[in-house]
């Protein structure tokens, strides 16, 4: 990475962390969790620690940047479009945090030695591949999300897409909203450096969510559990016999772990961020609120538990099944006042939901339902074959729910309703693709790879109380020691070669790492020129590849006149609903769109002469030009 992007990074990962904290301590007052001014007494029931408010500042700065999104959507796009407005807004949550302040109760020890060694271990492993390669950001579905991201915050008040018509994006905008956020935030920077910041705050983010679940199991399960779930991988490595890793599930060769997407989501630490990850770290949350209101009966604890399973669905839905899976769960361990848990749990998640998904219901009836975008889905491990890339996790695992399972603590049985209802969404997702179930274009919301990894965490907190109680079995503390360090060694060598063998890759622009070349990374390149003019209310038609056209959507959000994805036939641009996925075909079978900008090669000639040339310059060796401008289009001619 470069000096100016390493700064950027660290810009918004501060802003991240300050406006989040001051967010997240404000959310634990309301709700009685710290003290306030009018609940003074009640957070001495429930002992939140600095763990706990760390998993709670993640959520802070998620629901901040769902208030900017909902107040953006209120006032027309004038929000993230207009340069002070979220500074303003982060800085009255700071203020209000500040007068509000009163003394906290002290915290749990920490041991800053183990904590160092935690994060460099992490660093190493999951950040060195993007610092070395430039950057972390992949082809795939990171693209979708800088164009969504880069729509409004130039005023458009949804992420619509990259085709001239509105309202065909069926995505949760809750990740563009944090992107968006972060860029405003941090003047100067892009929704580029935004998701190499979320890379870097996730591997953070998922061993917290562990150590806070785990400490409801064991007070000092909390450092095991975070080393379990981001450091133990399988054993690929031993019949590899060396530094490996495959990006692609489908050309896996040593079982189902050293590849992208595995079960063990441990692999998922490593570059690039999806919304999937954030959606699991916002279900760590509402699974840690729902265990404290399931111990204090607290109906705003309730509450927050519903409002971090909405949050999650905002980010990814099916996160959000998990999340309603959680709840029900959690709600058959209580015997008293079950209707009210569910009533604040689910209803609260329900109507958090409801933000983004009552629109899209809407859209659904009144635009012929849901098109299938994905021709093909990700690969599903046989169960056996999955598990085994668990490796040294799956037997801790095993005895953790074990010995979960012979206590009668509440928070024993809330974490085991958790993994049964998890198991039980499994055995859902293995149903659905040995009978191929569509689910009306839906079928994703049951894929494997969207249900392993909350299992896969909760494996983490299982396993980390496992390993605490082994060491608490061994009598002499310096060979106990050594077992745990053994163990987790162990298990660290799969993700070491996954990451050194990713960092060759990425550095050599191969898996579709190519946002570390010159023509994404120079400000000056001909891509990021000709973005630098167009926005959301322009239409462009690119003569060249395909990459640089929907590239230019990346950087600026503007409309493509025309496009030709080849792995689709019809539907280019994967557009969700069915009316205008066929108005889309139709359109193309016409000729297109108009545009007022053209791209064309340098021997080209633009067919309308009104088009002036603007400037030349290279993408990937070849020369082109950008003519333009025509006045915009308005928005009744863009949706036609």
């Amino acid at each position: 990475m470069t000096g100016e992007l390493l700064l950027q990074v660290a810009a918004q990962v501060l802003v991240f962390a300050i406006v989040g904290h001051a967010t997240g301590e404000l959310i634990l007052r309301w709700a009685g969790l710290l003290p306030n001014r009018s609940h003074r007494t009640t957070f001495q029931l429930v002992w939140v620690g600095i763990t706990e408010r760390a998993l709670t500042a993640i959520v802070g700065f998620v629901a901040f940047s769902v208030a900017m999104m909902l107040l953006h959507v209120t006032l027309l796009g004038r929000v993230f479009s207009t340069p002070g407005v979220v500074i303003g807004a982060g800085v009255a949550v700071l203020v209000v945090w500040w007068r509000g302040r009163l003394p906290l109760p002290r915290p749990r020890p920490i041991s800053y030695a183990k904590l160092a060694a935690l994060l460099a271990a992490l660093a190493i492993v999951y950040a060195t591949p993007a610092f070395i390669a430039g950057s972390s950001v992949r082809t795939g579905d990171p693209p979708w999300h800088l164009g969504w991201t880069e729509q409004i915050l130039a005023g458009e008040q949804l992420p619509v897409g990259p085709a001239p018509e509105f309202a065909r994006n069926a995505y949760p905008w809750g990740l563009h909203a944090v992107m968006a956020s972060l860029v405003e935030l941090v003047p100067g920077s892009d929704p580029l450096v935004a998701l190499e910041t979320l890379h870097l705050i996730l591997i953070a983010a998922f061993p917290i969510a562990a150590a806070c679940l785990a400490f409801r199991l064991r007070p000092d399960a909390g450092w095991a559990a975070a080393a379990a779930v981001s450091l133990i991988g399988g054993f690929g490595w031993v019949v590899s016999s060396g530094a490996d890793f495959i990006t692609s599930p489908r050309a896996a060769r040593y079982g189902a772990d050293l590849v992208v997407a595995s079960p063990n989501s441990v692999y998922e630490q490593l570059p690039p961020a999806f919304p999937r990850e954030l959606g699991v770290v916002l279900l760590a949350a509402a699974g840690l609120f729902a265990l404290i209101s399931a111990r204090t009966r607290m109906r705003r604890v309730e509450l927050l538990a519903g409002f971090c399973a909405g949050l999650a669905g905002l980010v990814s839905v099916p996160m959000f099944v998990s999340s309603l899976v959680w709840m029900l769960a959690a709600s058959l361990t209580i015997t008293k006042d079950r209707r009210r848990y569910l009533k604040h749990c689910v209803g609260g998640a329900l109507l958090v939901f409801a933000l983004w998904g009552l629109p899209v219901f809407i859209d659904y009836l009144r635009l012929g339902g849901f098109v299938n975008i994905t021709p093909r889905l990700g690969m599903e491990w046989p169960l056996p074959v999955a598990l085994s890339s668990w490796g040294l996790l799956l037997p801790l695992a095993a005895i953790g729910i074990w010995r979960a399972v012979g206590r009668r603590q509440i928070e024993d049985r809330v974490l085991l309703a958790f993994a049964l209802g998890t198991a039980a969404v499994l055995i859902l997702a293995i149903l659905r693709g040995r009978f191929d179930w569509d689910l009306w274009g839906n079928a994703t919301l049951l894929h494997q790879g969207r249900v392993w990894p909350p299992l896969h965490l909760l494996g983490g907190v299982f396993g980390g109380a496992a390993l605490m109680w082994l060491y608490e079995k061994i009598n002499n503390r310096l060979v106990a020691t050594g077992v745990v360090v053994t163990v987790l060694g162990i298990g660290a060598i799969s993700p070491i070669y996954a990451s050194i063998q990713l960092t060759d890759i990425m550095e050599r622009g191969k898996a579709g790492f190519v946002y570390g070349n010159p023509d994404v990374q120079d400000e000056g390149s001909f891509l990021r020129r000709a973005a630098a003019l167009m926005g959301p209310g322009d239409v462009v038609l690119v003569e060249g590849p395909a990459p640089l056209a929907f590239q230019l959507f990346e950087f600026s959000g503007v409309r493509l006149a025309e496009y030709d994805n080849p792995n689709l036939e019809g539907n280019d641009l994967r557009i969700r609903f069915q009316a205008l996925a066929d108005g889309w075909d139709e359109a193309m079978s016409q000729g297109g769109f108009g545009p007022n900008y053209m791209v064309l090669p340098a021997e080209g000639e633009p067919t309308d002469e009104s088009l002036a040339p603007l400037f030349t310059g290279s993408y990937r060796g070849r020369e082109y030009v950008l003519y333009g401008p025509l006045p915009r289009l308005s928005a009744r001619e863009l949706s036609g």
